[in-house]
């Protein structure tokens, strides 16, 4: 899988641009800081941050199919008889002599062997290499593959949920919105949608992670920029009420010098923080544990840097 670059006002947000991009969870990619955010007077953000990420390697998979040759008789375990055939074959005066003794039939395995190139035949690492090599080639054409558009994105994802509408029973309308170059909302409203929106939004958080599954499924590694589908505007609403209360926190940590934890977050509400924090004077951002306890910090600008 090729390296994906990408930018963000803090470094989380960069990771989170990536795995958007890439289709799959944290644990399933790797990640590489190019540079740090840097910022400037009040803690205003000078220059983003930038890190590249890629699908983490299934190395797993390499082995069992080096297993599977084993088996067969070919690949590695091919090689170590070869290797072992000639080896008798060279050793000193009084295995040549055991070696002879053998008698016909051993010698078209003797041919054998020393037909195999000497290459492969003491190089064990060369066949895995060869099909790490022809991996890649497999996986290469479908980076190469064109971006599909958002708007074609935001299609798949209005037909799925009509259709899980359908299945909860309810009538619903889908508006779109251009929140940025890269990103697409689609609100769904319509009556009785209590259920499709779950106890403090929980159900409507989950359908959106449900459809960035399945537009990873059907757009691949083609897929570009973020589709987010907020039902009965509960995003909205938790953006608005969560963006009030990181101001309100800033006051206080910017007149008292202290910073504060805020509990664990979604990396959707964490971009909220760090992009609402960024827009205040005095303060700062981070983020600190590993998801699904991941938290932001909001720190006097100072104590940041």
């Amino acid at each position: 899988m090729e390296w994906v670059v990408t930018t963000g006002k803090t470094i989380e947000d960069a990771k989170d641009v990536a795995l958007d991009r890439l289709g799959v969870h944290e644990d399933d990619a790797e990640f590489e800081v190019l540079s740090e955010v840097k910022t400037g007077l009040f803690g205003r953000v000078k220059e983003d941050g930038r890190v590249r990420a890629r699908v983490r390697p299934s190395t797993p998979r390499a082995k069992d199919e080096r297993g599977r040759r084993g088996r067969n008789g070919k690949g590695r375990d091919r090689n170590r008889s070869g290797k072992g055939d000639d080896g008798q074959g060279q050793r000193g005066q009084g295995q040549r002599g055991q070696g002879q003794g053998r008698g016909a039939s051993s010698s078209p395995e003797k041919k054998s062997g020393r037909d195999e190139s000497p290459k492969k035949r003491h190089d064990g690492n060369s066949r895995p290499a060869k099909q790490s090599s022809e991996r890649k080639a497999k996986e290469k054409p479908m980076s190469d593959e064109p971006m599909m558009p958002l708007p074609q994105q935001a299609d798949i994802a209005e037909e799925f949920m009509s259709g899980l509408a359908e299945r909860f029973g309810v009538t619903v309308a889908m508006a779109r919105e251009d929140v940025a170059e890269d990103e697409i909302r689609i609100t769904v409203s319509g009556d009785d949608l209590g259920r499709m929106i779950g106890r403090r939004g929980a159900t409507a958080m989950a359908i959106d992670d449900l459809v960035r599954t399945v537009l990873q499924r059907q757009a691949g590694s083609s897929r570009n920029g973020r589709i987010r589908v907020d039902v009965g505007g509960v995003r909205t609403r938790r953006a608005v009420a969560l963006a009030n209360f990181c101001r309100a926190q800033a006051v206080e940590v910017r007149e008292s010098g202290v910073a504060r934890s805020l509990e664990p977050m979604g990396g959707a509400d964490r971009k909220v923080v760090h992009d609402t924090i960024a827009e205040e004077g005095g303060v700062d951002t981070i983020s600190e544990g590993e998801d699904p306890n991941r938290r932001v910090v909001i720190v006097p600008a100072e104590d940041a840097s």
